[in-house]
């Protein structure tokens, strides 16, 4: 197990262990911080969903830059305790909650129950076309608020994910990682 530093904000310095081995790749501390650049004006009071949530260090940036709550979603369950141990660690509990699901089903539950977030972030691993189906869940459950933004990140060599409902106003890109940003309504992108 390793660990990454939280770069900016509230919880800035302060640590969040990683899973041991290959199944989860953490977002480089170079690309954290420019996310939570970009997204920082819209994340006071904010409701983020981070799908493929890994160890939750991207949501715990947001939450330190002043993101009100975040669900994170992680399918593998052993990750899933460790990112509720690092919320519990920062002292997030009451405002990071984890879900040990699938992604797909996770967002058709979410929908279900009337939950909207204002930034959702799709950060799969990179070569699976897990991009285009999760950008799909997002839009058809309902679950990102119609003034929100949804954050599609994807090696720059695949291909953008597409859904008629998701208008990609958007992208940064920074080495090989891209960034796709859309928006679901009609609010502003930045």
């Amino acid at each position: 197990m390793g660990n990454v530093r939280i770069t900016s904000g509230t919880l800035r310095g302060r640590r969040v262990a990683t899973p041991a081995g290959q199944g989860t790749r953490p977002l480089l501390t170079r690309l954290r911080k420019s996310l939570a650049d970009l997204l920082r004006p819209r994340l006071p009071g904010a409701r983020v969903l981070d799908l493929f949530g890994g160890s939750g260090a991207v949501a715990l940036e947001l939450l330190s830059n002043g993101a009100r709550e975040a669900v994170v979603v992680e399918r593998d369950r052993a990750v899933a305790e460790l990112v509720s141990r690092n919320a519990r660690d920062l002292g997030m509990e009451g405002r990071l909650r984890v879900v040990a699901d699938d992604v797909l089903r996770a967002c058709r539950s979410l929908g279900r129950a009337g939950e909207r977030f204002q930034v959702v972030l799709v950060m799969p691993p990179y070569h699976r076309g897990l991009q285009q189906a999760a950008l799909e869940a997002v839009v058809e459950a309902g679950v990102a608020d119609p003034d929100g933004v949804v954050v599609v990140q994807r090696h720059r060599r695949e291909a953008r994910a597409e859904h008629p409902g998701a208008r990609l106003v958007r992208t940064r890109t920074y080495g090989n990682t891209a960034f796709d940003f859309y928006e679901i309504g009609g609010g502003d992108p930045s």
